[in-house]
């Protein structure tokens, strides 16, 4: 039977829990207001008993008020022998003012017994208590089952007091948590199914982490079994191996069940999201992540290439576009006459399937080590150089020098050798750096005849080493990127030299940006107005 889903995203409380993310007030507030924009139906925005950030951030946002989702508190259950109305946690969370209280109460015996170290009865009443005295006060309340689980597989009976204890207090909703991240999906399944027929009137969800890299399988059988509210957190952000992914989780229940998301969810904004809040984390977006990750609707093997050419969905689950993604077709050994065929109409060339040298001298390079699949645009002169094609300038020569390494003024001298128009152009530049003082005279032996070069500008260099086994005389892979004019495009080099390397792949980068740049319209301009567009 068809089931209505509610969205719980936890990122802001459980998902800050990951290593390394270290949300300041500004980034929880912005991201806040992303999920209320997509539409999530509850905000678990932090516990403000625990620190006081997030007891700034609920005193904030009541001038920033959501628009969509309803805030949610997270706290924990009264603790034993007191008063719930003397509990200072408890208070926290009612102060906090929002209409939404999450509770996490233990339904483990064994972590009432061993950890809280208090009899089962006690545990009972703190969730009784403290539910009912939340809704005494007009909250809604949703109880997160720590370790349900867990608990259910030692001892279903203290599972289901548990679970009355807090329906009869007045729960709204009973999150059933596989805090451990240990369960399988098959337990899942069967114990969440087993829970909705004996209590039907009881509103469930689920909480899984992916400590067996399950938990969005885990979620996915929860919902199917009849959990009606889905926790989880963008990007899967969670404390160790993370919690269930959303990002992963809504298209595949909007898309691939029968199930309905309960908000109007436009996942066309689903790739932009996920990257927002990669950004804001200050952690790079997986590239593999599904739906949403850059390599999600890359096709690299030319087989494949070609058979999503004709019929995109013979290898793509979905239209890239329903989740805001885009097809990627990449070049490498493996590509095949479709891979080239693809990219030449992406550049507006034309690509004669009859030639086959641009497909061999690609598996030539790559088996010397260069990787096109990252330098587009050494594929894009490699593709141009199979047609009529005239260079607009050849390197012939470098030469670069260190001074003496125990001088305190440190510089690097590069001589550079380059034929244009049939002329000689011979010049001499400094720098601190080798590669530096490469490029400085390379852009400068090329002003004289193509003075659009000063627009040009190196924005990123990264080495690698091909041959680790070979130590200092192993050969090295240089990667450039370049932008002007609002393109960036990026060329590869590859030897034994890191010179010789650097060269190849700045050598190209120009080449690269005078076929682009150096056309009529854009020399007219620097003549009329003393220099060129930059935008």
């Amino acid at each position: 039977m068809a089931n209505t889903v509610a969205l719980y995203d936890t990122t802001l409380r459980d998902g800050s829990q990951l290593f390394g993310i270290s949300f300041s007030l500004k980034d929880k507030l912005k991201i806040c207001h992303l999920l209320d924009e997509f539409k999530i139906d509850y905000i678990e925005a932090g516990w403000p008993g625990s620190n006081p950030k997030d007891k700034d951030f609920f005193e904030q946002i009541k001038k920033q008020p959501l628009k969509h989702s309803k805030l949610v508190a997270f706290g924990a259950t009264k603790k034993p022998f007191i008063d719930v109305k003397l509990d200072k946690q408890v208070k926290a969370l009612v102060d906090a003012q929002t209409s939404a209280i999450a509770l996490v109460a233990k339904f483990w015996d064994l972590h009432v017994s061993e950890i809280f170290r208090i009899e089962l009865s006690e545990n009972l009443k703190m969730i009784s208590e403290t539910v009912s005295y939340l809704k005494s006060l007009n909250k809604e309340v949703i109880v997160d089952a720590e370790h349900f689980f867990d608990g259910y597989q030692d001892n279903p009976e203290y599972s289901h007091q548990c679970i009355q204890a807090a329906f009869e207090a007045g729960a709204d909703n009973i999150t059933l948590c596989d805090t451990n991240g240990g369960q399988t999906p098959d337990k899942i399944f069967n114990i969440v199914q087993a829970l909705t027929k004996k209590y039907p009137h009881i509103n469930f969800g689920i909480h899984c982490h992916n400590d067996c890299e399950l938990a969005v399988a885990n979620s996915l059988q929860a919902i199917m079994a009849g959990a009606k509210l889905l926790q989880g957190t963008i990007n899967g952000y969670g404390e160790r191996c993370g919690n269930a992914n959303l990002i992963a989780l809504i298209p595949t229940i909007q898309i691939k069940t029968e199930h309905q998301i309960k908000s109007p969810i436009e996942l066309g904004n689903l790739s932009k999201l996920a990257q927002q809040v990669a950004d804001i984390a200050n952690i790079p977006l997986n590239p593999s992540a599904a739906y949403v990750g850059p390599n999600a609707f890359t096709h690299k093997g030319g087989i494949h290439v070609s058979a999503v050419a004709k019929l995109a969905r013979s290898y793509e689950h979905i239209d890239p576009a329903l989740v805001g993604s885009h097809r990627n077709v990449t070049i490498s050994e493996l590509s095949g006459k479709s891979n080239i065929k693809v990219k030449a109409q992406e550049l507006g060339l034309t690509f004669d399937e009859t030639n086959l040298s641009v497909l061999e001298q690609i598996k030539q390079l790559e088996n010397e080590g260069l990787t096109l699949e990252n330098a587009k645009g050494t594929f894009e002169l490699l593709l141009r150089k199979q047609q009529q094609y005239s260079a607009p300038f050849e390197l012939q020569n470098i030469y670069v020098q260190t001074n003496d390494l125990v001088s305190e003024e440190k510089y690097c001298t590069a001589i550079v050798k380059n034929l244009i128009d049939g002329q000689t152009e011979h010049v001499v530049s400094e720098a601190k750096g080798p590669v530096d003082a490469l490029n400085t005279a390379l852009k400068k032996s090329l002003q004289k005849t193509y003075p659009i070069v000063s627009d040009f500008r190196l924005t990123d260099y990264k080495v690698s080493i091909i041959d680790p086994e070979n130590a200092a005389a192993a050969k090295t892979r240089v990667w450039v990127e370049a932008s002007a004019f609002n393109q960036v495009w990026s060329t590869i080099g590859c030897s034994d030299n890191i010179l010789d390397a650097s060269a190849q792949a700045l050598s190209d980068s120009y080449e690269l940006f005078l076929i682009r740049f150096n056309q009529p319209e854009f020399n007219q301009e620097v003549k009329d107005n003393g220099h060129y567009r930059t935008a």
